[in-house]
């Protein structure tokens, strides 16, 4: 935590108060009218979007993509630099079978991957920007938004939530596939 608010400190050191004010703007549909009002810095923000936990050591995507918005870019790869360093934390064999269910999914999903990846958490504008990346490639399309949500999930991300979550889109044959392959492993 204290590198994340580390991070978070340098990226406030390096906001202009114009991209402060638009940081405050797209916020606005998540923090009240008041409290923003009460923020004369990047630290105050922050500080808010902490205590909404909008943003954690593992979680730094809200702010990414508002500091993406407001073409500040080389501050929104420090903050995923930091989130990245949190990834480390996830264990070889975690890792293993991450990397294995992934394959699973995207060699058995099909037409119902972006239902899916709505329902692990991967926003409509990340798919959006991952179905231009990838216009023709649907299963490099679905591995970009695992991968988003393995981002978005930190130390977190569980092979078992992800087949969770695919019985609770009734994907059961996907996710029978994935228990397959995992056991195959072990």
């Amino acid at each position: 935590m204290s590198d994340l608010l580390s991070v978070l400190h340098d990226v406030s050191t390096e906001l202009t108060s114009a991209n402060l004010d638009s940081l405050k703007f797209l916020c606005c549909d998540v923090i009240g009218k008041k409290k923003l009002e009460k923020v004369s810095s990047g630290i105050d923000l922050f500080q808010i979007l902490l205590e909404m936990q909008l943003i954690s050591s593992g979680n730094t995507a809200f702010v990414r993509d508002r500091l993406a918005k407001i073409k500040r870019v080389d501050l929104a790869e420090k903050l995923e630099g930091c989130c990245l360093s949190s990834d480390a934390q996830i264990s070889p064999a975690e890792r293993d079978n991450l990397s294995l269910t992934f394959d699973t999914i995207c060699n058995n999903l099909g037409r119902e991957w972006k239902r899916f990846a709505r329902k692990i958490g991967v926003s409509d504008a990340k798919l959006d920007q991952i179905a231009v990346k990838h216009p023709y490639d649907m299963r490099e399309q679905m591995m970009a938004a695992l991968k988003e949500w393995e981002k978005t999930q930190g130390k977190d991300a569980k092979a078992a939530s992800l087949i969770h979550s695919l019985r609770e889109c009734n994907l059961n044959w996907t996710a029978d596939k994935v228990n397959e392959a995992l056991k195959g492993v072990s």
